[in-house]
């Protein structure tokens, strides 16, 4: 304890320095803290660049954290992620969707982000579950890989024009593919030299066969998987369609349906995009939630959801976080919902606020798309796509009455097998 009787006023002053400079010390530290040295973070877009997100993420990102300058490199400037690694340049984080994570194993970009989002305090609580979990796919040990930020939909979109001018009601939410189908051979139609088609599943065989989990190929033993009875009954319902009589495929469906206007009903991806332009061409339609298997209720198939990885080899792992922190915040993914994107976060408001910038969806059922959730992402063979086109392929035979159903799944079953064991000699 000083004793105030023997403190001079030179002392009385050197003591008001020091705890004046002790101030300024700590003023000058948290000044530093408080302003962090700027970064730019690097970002590659393994897809398709997408110039209005880029733009809005860097405005948002900007304004939470003002230190980091986003670079993301666009793929038609020869910045694909193929290039950019030959090239040596790793970037920071990779735009991707969650069936490429396993590819990036082997080229050593997968980084485990679990404790770096465990130290910096990042929620998880914000996504719904079932997107991490379809992140994950490329994990063996619980590692998290990516975070996901948007994902896709599938819906049954349909032309009331149609089912006005034959006086058949609407579709609705909650419909089974049977009754489906049912109401599709009310609107299939000839009229006044014009056939119209009542009904199209959108990809032939493989987004119907989705939410059933059905796989051509077992990615567990790489042979084929297609010769057994849910893929017969497959094979006979998408067959079931296509023989209602006049409802057989014309052509592109988009174009049957948005640009002939001879398609009543299309279950299909999102397309609000061409319907949009449809609508100015004269054409009323709206939205219905996805068509579901009895044993599969309120379930479509494969969402690709669309994440950004942190990769291995960053410098700027904490940085790079925080630009997922702003993609994956409510205010970003609430202007991103408003314009057309389905968020994979929880929250309802932001579920709410989708399409609200796009006047041509006022008045639409777009609530009935939200009805639906998909089916959990497989885990695939790495030989799946080639599967799947020898099992459309053989089911096209089927349905042009070539091969009965027993012989298209047993020559597809024949000649993936001898596909994966060429693949294998290569």
């Amino acid at each position: 304890m000083v004793n105030i009787k023997h403190v001079t006023l030179g002392s009385l002053l050197g003591l008001v320095l020091i705890a004046g400079c002790g101030s300024k010390e700590e003023s000058d530290g948290a000044s530093k803290e408080e302003k962090p040295d700027p970064v730019t973070v690097t970002a590659a877009v393994d897809g398709a660049y997408n110039e209005a997100f880029d733009k809005l993420l860097t405005e948002y990102l900007r304004t939470k954290y003002p230190h980091i300058t986003l670079n993301i490199m666009r793929p038609a400037d020869g910045n694909t992620l193929d290039n950019l690694l030959i090239a040596g340049t790793v970037p920071d984080i990779i735009f991707t969707f969650n069936g490429n994570l396993s590819s990036y194993r082997t080229k050593g970009l997968l980084y485990d982000m679990n404790a770096l989002i465990r130290d910096n305090k990042f929620s998880l609580d914000r996504f719904e579950p079932n997107y991490i979990a379809d992140v994950q796919i490329a994990s063996t040990n619980g590692e998290l890989f990516a975070l996901p930020y948007e994902t896709t939909f599938h819906a049954l979109y349909y032309n009331k024009n149609i089912f006005n001018k034959f006086g058949v009601e609407y579709p609705k939410d909650g419909m089974t593919w049977a009754e489906t189908v049912e109401l599709g051979k009310k609107v299939t139609r000839y009229e006044s030299g014009t056939q119209y088609r009542g009904l199209d599943p959108g990809a032939g065989i493989i987004w119907i066969s989705q939410p059933l989990s059905l796989a051509a190929v077992d990615y567990t033993t790489d042979k084929a998987s297609i010769n057994n009875e849910p893929w017969k009954r497959l094979f006979e319902l998408v067959n079931q369609i296509y023989s209602i009589p006049g409802n057989k495929p014309a052509g592109n469906v988009l174009n049957e349906f948005t640009k002939e206007k001879t398609l009543a009903m299309v279950a299909h991806l999102n397309i609000f995009s061409v319907l949009e332009a449809a609508e100015k061409d004269g054409m009323e339609w709206d939205v219905t939630q996805y068509p579901s298997f009895p044993e599969k209720p309120n379930t479509f198939g494969n969402a690709s959801v669309y994440v950004g990885t942190i990769t291995q080899s960053s410098k700027h792992k904490k940085e790079a976080l925080q630009v997922l922190d702003v993609l994956t915040s409510e205010p970003f993914q609430t202007a991103r919902a408003k314009s057309g994107s389905i968020t994979t976060l929880k929250s309802a408001e932001v579920t709410k606020a989708f399409g609200a910038d796009m006047s041509f969806l006022k008045g639409k059922h777009v609530e009935g798309i939200f009805k639906s959730k998909p089916v959990k992402y497989p885990i695939s063979s790495q030989y799946r796509s080639k599967a799947e086109v020898i099992a459309k392929a053989r089911f096209d035979d089927y349905a042009a009455g070539k091969i009965d159903v027993n012989t298209a799944l047993a020559r597809a079953e024949e000649e993936i097998n001898k596909m994966v064991d060429a693949e294998k000699m290569k």
